[in-house]
C-alpha cells in the first residue's frame, strides 16, 4: 500500500487523486490510501499570504509526515512549496503541467460602477499579480481605468469565490489550473456552484507574455523522503520530464532574486516545438523592472542569421510591408453579428469592423497581444488570446468554453489551418511590391499570403533566409522553403534587433 498526504482544500483532494490515478496505472497492484491534513496556512486565513512569517505554510506540516514515515509521498501545488527544499525530502516527479496562466473574474453587476468611476477593485493576496495586472487592465478592458486597487484574499477556491461575490471587490484573479481542475474532478455540486458563480462574471484568461505566472503554477509537485528508495523508484515512473524541465527553469531564476510570496515577479518557461519561450516580468526588492520575453531555441541556426546590414533586410522598417489594402465583405460582417454560441479567433484587429458588439454567448479571443488592445479599445471584451503562438496551441481552454465550437474571423484568401471553420470578414486587394526583393537575403513575413504573393513575383528568393511567427506564416513558409532556411521569432522587433545585432 501507498499512502499519499495532502492538503483537505478541493483542490488538494483532487491532485493528490491525480497522483494516485498515475500510479495505479503503472502499478495495479498497489493499493492507494489517503490521508489529508490541514496545514498552518489553511488555518490562519486572515494573514495575507506575502505576509505570513514562515516558509512553507502549507507545505511543512506535510513534509513532517513523509519524514516520520505517517506517509510515503506529498502531493502539493509545487508553487506551494518553498524555493529552497529543508534537506530530508526531495520533489521527485509531477505530472503534465496544466494551464499556466491566471484568470480574472469580474462581476457583470459591477461594470457599470467600474465605467462610473473609472477605478476597479480585485482581490488577490499576490504581489505578482497586482503588480503585472495594474499596467494590463486598461489596454486590455473596453472601459477605461485610471486607477487599479487591491485587497487581500485568503482561502480555497470555493471559499474565495464565495468572499468574493459576497464582498465589495469588483475582481478576482486565480490560478486557471485551479478553476479547471475543480470544474473536471470536483463534486457535481461544487462544480454548479462555481459555474454559476462564472455565469454571474465577466472573465479573461491574462496572457503570459504581459502577466507571467508564480513559478510552478499549474504543476503538481511529488515529495518523498530520501531514505525511501523503493518510494523514489515508483514515483520516478510517473514524472512528466518536460514539465519537471520547465518548473525547475522558473524557480532557479526566481531564487536569483530572493524567491518567497512577497516577490513582485513573474515567470513563465513556456515549451513550445521550437524551444522555450521563457517570460520574466516585475519588479525586484531593489527597484530593479524586469521585463523579457525571449526564444531558448532547441536548434541554433548559426552565423548566417547574424550581423545582416539593413539593406539586405525586407522589411526595413513596417512601412514598408504594406503589400495590402483590406476592403470589407459586408454580407459576412452582418453574419458575424449574429453568430451565437462560438469560441470566435479574430485574426487581426480590423475583423469585427462595422460591428458594434457581438452575441454574448460567444467567446472573444485574439491571435495576439496587439489585436487584444485594438479590440478592446473599440468596445469589445476580449476573453484571452493566443499571444502570438499560433493557433496550433491547445485550444482546451478548459470547462470556460467547453461546448463551444471555434471559429476564425480573417480574410477571404487565408489557408485551412488547425481551427477549420472560418468567416471572412475583409478581403485582400493585392497593391504593388515596390521593392526589389531579389536583392534582399532575409526577411519577416507577418502574414503567409503576403510571403506567397512575393514569391509569385520574385520566385528565387525561397533560396533566401525567412522569418516568421511560430503560427499559421510558419505552416505556409516551410512548405516552400527548407528548414534550415526558416527561424523562428516572436516579434518584427526581435527579429530586426537579433539579426542586425541592434
Amino acid at each position: 500500500m501507498i499512502k499519499i498526504i495532502s492538503r483537505k482544500s478541493d483542490l488538494a483532494i483532487i491532485q493528490a487523486e491525480l497522483v494516485g490515478k498515475a500510479i495505479s496505472n503503472s502499478y495495479p497492484e498497489l493499493n492507494i490510501d489517503y490521508i489529508y491534513k490541514d496545514t498552518k496556512g489553511d488555518i490562519d486565513l486572515s494573514t495575507p499570504l506575502s505576509k505570513l512569517p514562515e516558509i512553507g505554510v502549507f507545505t511543512t506540516d506535510l513534509r513532517e509526515s513523509l519524514i516520520n514515515n505517517d506517509a510515503d509521498l506529498a502531493v502539493h501545488s509545487w508553487k506551494d512549496l518553498p524555493i529552497s527544499l529543508e534537506k530530508g525530502t526531495s520533489v521527485i516527479a509531477t505530472l503534465p503541467r496544466a494551464d499556466m496562466r491566471d484568470i480574472l473574474l469580474i462581476k457583470k453587476n459591477n461594470i457599470d460602477s467600474i465605467k462610473e468611476k473609472k477605478s476597479i477593485k480585485i482581490s488577490t493576496s499576490s504581489p505578482r499579480r497586482s503588480y503585472n495586472i495594474s499596467s494590463f487592465l486598461n489596454k486590455a478592458t473596453p472601459f477605461d481605468i485610471n486607477t487599479v486597487c487591491f485587497s487581500d484574499i485568503r482561502g480555497n477556491i470555493p471559499t474565495r469565490l464565495n468572499k468574493f461575490i459576497a464582498g465589495k471587490s469588483d475582481g478576482i484573479v486565480l490560478a486557471k489550473a485551479a478553476l479547471d481542475r475543480i470544474l473536471e474532478n470536483s463534486n457535481k455540486d461544487l462544480a454548479q456552484k462555481i459555474t454559476n458563480i462564472l455565469q454571474d462574471t465577466l472573465w479573461m484568461v491574462l496572457p503570459l507574455s504581459e502577466n507571467p505566472c508564480a513559478p510552478a503554477q499549474g504543476a503538481i509537485a511529488i515529495e518523498v523522503n530520501d531514505k525511501r528508495n523503493d518510494i523514489i523508484d515508483i514515483v520516478k515512473c510517473i514524472n512528466h520530464s518536460e514539465t519537471f524541465k520547465s518548473v525547475k527553469i522558473e524557480r532557479n531564476t526566481l531564487e536569483k532574486y530572493g524567491g518567497g510570496c512577497h516577490q513582485k515577479i513573474g515567470v513563465s518557461n513556456e515549451k513550445t516545438f521550437f524551444g522555450d519561450i521563457f517570460t520574466i516580468k516585475g519588479i525586484t526588492d531593489d527597484n530593479i523592472i524586469l521585463n523579457t520575453r525571449k526564444i531558448t531555441r532547441k536548434n541554433k541556426k548559426g552565423d548566417l542569421w547574424k550581423s545582416i546590414s539593413s539593406e539586405n533586410i525586407f522589411p526595413s522598417n513596417l512601412e514598408k510591408y504594406n503589400i495590402f489594402t483590406r476592403e470589407e465583405v459586408k454580407e459576412n460582417i452582418d453574419k458575424a453579428s449574429h453568430l451565437k454560441n462560438y469560441n470566435i479567433l479574430a485574426t487581426r484587429g480590423n475583423v469585427l469592423d462595422g460591428i458594434s458588439q457581438l452575441d454574448a454567448t460567444n467567446t472573444l479571443w485574439t491571435s495576439g497581444i496587439k489585436t487584444w488592445y485594438s479590440l478592446a479599445k473599440k468596445g469589445f471584451w476580449v476573453n484571452g488570446t493566443f499571444d502570438s503562438i499560433g493557433e496550433s496551441q491547445d485550444q482546451a481552454i478548459g470547462f470556460l468554453s467547453k461546448n463551444k465550437n471555434w471559429l476564425k474571423l480573417t480574410h477571404e484568401d487565408s489557408s485551412e489551418f488547425f481551427i477549420k471553420e472560418k468567416l471572412s470578414t475583409y478581403k485582400l486587394i493585392k497593391g504593388e511590391i515596390k521593392e526589389d526583393l531579389s536583392k534582399k537575403t532575409h526577411f519577416y513575413w507577418m502574414s503567409g499570403t503576403a510571403f506567397l504573393y512575393a514569391i509569385d513575383k520574385f520566385p528565387d528568393i525561397t533560396n533566401k533566409f525567412h522569418s516568421c511567427g511560430p503560427g499559421n506564416t510558419y505552416e505556409i513558409i516551410k512548405k516552400n522553403v527548407t528548414e534550415d532556411h526558416i527561424k523562428i521569432f516572436l516579434s518584427y522587433n526581435d527579429w530586426k534587433n537579433e539579426i542586425t545585432n541592434e
